[in-house]
């Protein structure tokens, strides 16, 4: 388990059942206004749409909270 400023944490594979806790943090990034050129977070559907199965994670708390997480998505090749 790492540790970012003393809290311990474990970087895992985002699960479905995760997502309401990632789209929460999702909106609070959007909140700030610099994080996309979106208001609110995507539905499930659309968010799970526009990114890979694959480099789902998310950073868990040793009590199981989510404290953070990342996504790939594909880029065009232009």
């Amino acid at each position: 388990m790492e540790k970012v400023q003393g809290m311990p944490f474990s970087i895992n594979n985002m699960r479905r059942g995760d997502w309401e806790a990632v789209r929460a943090i999702y909106r609070e990034g959007l909140a700030t206004g610099l994080a996309a050129f979106m208001v609110n977070p995507p539905s499930w559907k659309a968010w799970d749409t526009g990114h890979l199965t694959i480099g789902r994670l998310v950073a868990r708390t040793s009590d199981g909270a989510i404290a953070g997480w990342s996504a790939l998505a594909p880029v065009p090749d232009t």
